[in-house]
């Protein structure tokens, strides 16, 4: 074990996203996975005399992924994820000059009782953008504890999500009792994904089975 660098720590890992403000998800992600690998497969019957049902593979899927964060004070995981959400659902037109709601800054704002809330008409509309504007690729890297001279972390993989957005936010838990972080999980799509290796430890474990393969 010590060969190839220890055992893989499943709490050592790095989220990143191309959105903006989506370096916030770096620190506060909560929980991430790496996404399975399956194929659709078919069956051929018949072949030879003798040889029952042999199925083989024809489609590649990629099926969803589940991101949680923990929130800070001002929600702001939550406040990102809505706002991405709002950007594939579009309800605020540009002209308006806003792309979301806020409170009135009169006296008393930020009380939950004095805050008060714009009525909007009713029969507003609600539009579906294209997805070259809200499809963004999202980055899970496994890392591991490494030298101080590499700011203490090891980098062995990386999974890249390829043109990936939230199809669900799931709801989030409020109940009075023991004090616990707020979390907010979400779903997300992508269309492929691909892995970037790193070898941490420079052995030639992989290139050797790839040998064996060949």
């Amino acid at each position: 074990m010590n060969a190839n660098g220890g055992m893989s720590m499943s709490n050592h890992y790095k989220v990143s996203m191309d959105i903006p403000g989506g370096e916030v998800f770096t620190w506060l992600c909560d929980e991430a996975q790496l996404p399975n690998v399956n194929a659709a497969s078919g069956t051929i019957k018949g072949r030879y005399l003798g040889e029952g049902q042999v199925n083989y593979p024809h489609t590649r899927i990629f099926t969803e992924m589940q991101l949680g964060f923990q929130c800070d004070a001002n929600m702001t995981p939550l406040k990102i994820l809505n706002d991405w959400f709002g950007k594939i659902f579009v309800e605020y037109q540009e002209q308006d000059g806003m792309t979301k709601e806020y409170a009135s800054m009169d006296e008393g704002f930020g009380s939950p009782f004095d805050t008060q809330i714009l009525q909007r008409v009713k029969n507003r509309t609600v539009r579906l953008n294209y997805p070259d504007s809200f499809c963004r690729n999202i980055y899970v890297t496994k890392t591991e504890r490494g030298p101080a001279d590499n700011a203490g972390v090891r980098t062995s993989m990386t999974y890249v999500m390829e043109r990936a957005w939230p199809f669900a936010i799931d709801a989030v838990p409020l109940q009075y009792g023991s004090a616990n972080i707020t979390k907010v999980t979400a779903q997300f799509y992508y269309t492929k994904h691909r892995i970037v290796y790193n070898n941490i430890n420079h052995t030639n474990a992989i290139d050797s089975f790839n040998r064996f393969l060949m």
